[in-house]
């Protein structure tokens, strides 16, 4: 049995108490809190199969809880799907301005709506071994771009500490375009 299998813990409430059923190894205790419980449950795990608890990987389970917690857990995987899905979406937006159409890393930040650091994240560094093989070996990596200054017509409400990770003004909010091409503030 190798210690980085996981082990399912069922809880059930008991009055103020946490009862912890550990079935595959048959095991039982009980915790006042699911603080307690999981480490009760964590060092009978090790003792049992004698590894360090440190090394225990458990699934807390609630079975009660199912119907209370099991939305908000399909939330959190619908979000880091659409997380993923907008960085990828990101790489492939920077990689076409920075790489092919070749904008600074400072108009891309401006045109996706997000800091050029987090643009240069998605751009390897020039010159580095996963850059491309474009570059010679004399030639210096550019320094990195400025942040561009907000436009004055956008209220401070966008920086609010406290919004999800990675908060972004679409480019159509950002930027429109005129009838003739030109692009402008909208």
């Amino acid at each position: 049995m190798s210690p980085r299998d996981e082990f399912q813990v069922l809880l059930r409430r008991i009055g103020r108490w946490w009862a912890v059923d550990i079935p595959r190894l048959d095991l039982h205790t009980q915790g006042r809190t699911l603080e307690g419980a999981e480490d009760l449950a964590r060092g009978l795990v090790a003792e049992a199969v004698g590894v360090p608890p440190e090394v225990i990987a458990l699934n807390m389970v609630v079975p009660e809880l199912a119907p209370v917690l099991g939305p908000v857990t399909e939330a959190r995987h619908r979000r880091a799907a659409a997380v993923a899905a907008e960085d990828e979406a990101i790489a492939a937006a920077v990689h076409e301005l920075v790489d092919k159409l070749h904008i600074s890393q400072g108009d891309a930040a401006r045109l996706l709506g997000m800091p050029p650091s987090e643009v240069a994240h998605f751009t390897p560094q020039r010159g580095s071994a996963t850059a491309g093989t474009g570059q010679s070996a004399g030639q210096r990596a550019p320094a990195p771009a400025p942040t561009p200054p907000r436009p004055a017509a956008a209220p401070a409400s966008n920086s609010r500490p406290g919004l999800p990770r990675r908060p972004r003004q679409t480019a159509s909010s950002a930027w429109a375009t005129s009838d003739d091409g030109a692009a402008g503030r909208g």
